[in-house]
C-alpha cells in the first residue's frame, strides 16, 4: 500500500509539472485609443532561468524570483517615456536597478535612477528598500514587504505592503489565484493606497480563466472608471488581449486597446 501511494503521488507531481509551461521571455506590444489620446507601448522582459506558469499563460508566482533584465518604451500625444532595468537574484538576496527618462513634447524631460536590495526571510517573504531619485525633486526611500501565502498546491493570496521612508505615501496590493479544477481559473486583484500629499485611491479587478489560454476581464475603481475585455492565447507563444474601458458617470471617456503578447 506504501509502495502505492508513492507511485501515484509521483505521477500526479509528474502530470503537474508537464501541464505547466515555460518562458524566459515575456513580451507586449500595446495600443490605447482615448479621447483626444493614443498611446503605443511595448515592453520586454528577460529572464536568465525558466520561469513556470500556475496554468494559465500569463499566471506566475506573486514573487518573482528570476534574475532578469527588461526593458519599456511608451508614446503618446504629449510624452514619451523610456525604462530599463534589471533584477539580480543571489541566494537570499536580490539587487534591482532601473533607469527612466521622461520625454514631453513641450520640451522639458526628466530622468529617473531606482535602486533596490531586498531580502529574502523564507522563499514566500520578501523585504525590499528601493532607493528613488527624480530630478528636481527630492530623493525617497520606499519600503516594500511582500508575502505569499500558499493555500494548497496551486492557489496562493498575495499580499504587498509599500510605505515611503515618512509614511506619507502607504499601498496594500492583495492578489488571490484559485485553481477551479477542469482547467478553469481565477484571479482577483485589489491594491489600495493613501497619500498625505494627494486623495486616496483604489482598484478592484478579476480575471476568469475558461481555460488557460482564453480569459474575460475586469477592473474598477475609485473614480468609477471602468475596463473589460477578454484575452485568448492562438498557441502558447502568442496570444491577443482587447477591452474597453469608461467612466461610470462621464459616458464620452471611451477608451478602446488591443495589446499582443509574445512569450517564449
Amino acid at each position: 500500500m506504501k509502495k502505492l501511494a508513492v507511485i501515484i503521488s509521483s505521477i500526479l507531481l509528474s502530470s503537474a509539472a508537464a501541464a505547466a509551461d515555460t518562458y524566459e521571455s515575456v513580451s507586449h506590444l500595446q495600443y490605447m485609443d482615448t479621447d483626444g489620446n493614443d498611446t503605443i507601448s511595448l515592453d520586454s522582459t528577460y529572464y536568465f532561468s525558466p520561469k513556470m506558469t500556475l496554468g494559465p499563460y500569463d499566471q506566475f508566482e506573486y514573487i518573482n524570483k528570476q534574475s532578469n533584465v527588461y526593458g519599456k518604451y511608451s508614446d503618446d500625444d504629449f510624452s514619451d517615456r523610456a525604462t530599463v532595468g534589471g533584477e539580480y537574484f543571489l541566494d537570499s538576496f536580490v539587487l534591482g536597478a532601473e533607469y527612466q527618462n521622461l520625454d514631453l513634447d513641450l520640451g522639458s524631460s526628466a530622468d529617473m535612477i531606482q535602486l533596490s536590495a531586498g531580502y529574502f526571510f523564507n522563499p514566500d517573504l520578501l523585504l525590499k528598500v528601493r532607493f528613488v531619485d527624480v530630478e528636481n525633486a527630492d530623493n525617497r526611500f520606499f519600503f516594500d514587504v511582500a508575502y505569499n501565502h500558499k493555500l494548497n498546491s496551486t492557489d496562493y493570496i498575495g499580499f504587498t505592503v509599500t510605505a515611503d521612508d515618512e509614511f506619507d505615501y502607504r499601498a496594500l496590493n492583495v492578489k488571490y489565484f484559485m485553481d477551479l479544477q477542469q482547467g478553469n481559473y481565477l484571479t482577483v486583484e485589489a491594491t489600495v493606497s493613501d497619500n498625505d500629499n494627494a486623495s486616496s485611491d483604489w482598484v478592484l479587478g478579476s480575471n476568469y480563466y475558461f481555460s488557460k489560454a482564453t480569459s474575460a476581464f475586469v477592473t474598477f475603481n475609485k473614480n468609477d472608471d471602468y475596463t473589460l475585455g477578454a484575452q485568448h492565447f492562438f498557441n502558447k507563444n502568442v496570444g491577443l488581449k482587447a477591452g474597453y474601458g469608461n467612466n461610470w458617470d462621464d459616458s464620452g471617456s471611451d477608451a478602446y486597446f488591443a495589446n499582443v503578447s509574445l512569450q517564449f
